[in-house]
């Protein structure tokens, strides 16, 4: 039996892929880079390569495929890559925390710090009938968003829901509600 030492930020990796299953490269660097990155500790390019690929050597159930990182049963989901997308956005690269473990259609809720924790949501607009009869959590905002990257025609939106519409360049608009 071998054993593998991991630096902390390689055992956030793990703790990450455990929770998401399959990530893109870019999304997992801006993970690690807003948890552990300090001016005297940079997680540029060459760092990050060097982790993952100390990790793919030492672990067999640990992939790299095609700009993708996964552990060995997880797979590309689409819409989850969006939310994960979207949790960094609005999250500045840094959330809170996150959970994958949630009701349908949420597809992944995260918590941004500051004064006062904010809690998020990200959801999938098209396992809902009307955004307006999904519950949710008094401090929740949630944010909608949809296989075609758009808002349906005519949608309507509670107080605290938001439509992240997806730009060109896989950023996203930000729309929300007309409600207090």
């Amino acid at each position: 039996m071998v054993t593998v030492l991991l630096s902390n930020q390689q055992k956030y990796i793990l703790e990450v892929l455990r929770k998401l299953g399959c990530v893109r490269t870019s999304q997992l660097q801006a993970l690690v880079r807003g948890k552990f990155q300090r001016p005297d500790f940079e997680i540029g390019d060459a760092r990050m390569t060097a982790m993952l690929r100390q990790l793919r050597s030492g672990l067999g159930d640990f992939h790299l495929d095609g700009g993708f990182v996964y552990l060995a049963r997880g797979q590309p989901d689409t819409l989850r890559l969006e939310a994960i997308d979207v949790m960094l956005e609005l999250s500045e690269g840094a959330p809170q925390d996150f959970i994958v473990k949630v009701d349908s259609p949420r597809l992944l809720r995260f918590g941004l710090g500051g004064d006062k924790l904010k809690l998020f949501s990200v959801a999938r607009l098209s396992h809902v009938s009307d955004p307006r009869l999904i519950q949710r959590e008094r401090s929740e905002r949630i944010v909608w968003i949809s296989d075609s990257g758009t808002p349906p025609e005519g949608l309507a939106l509670p107080p605290k829901h938001f439509f992240a519409a997806r730009q060109s360049d896989g950023s996203h608009c930000f729309y929300g509600s007309n409600g207090p």
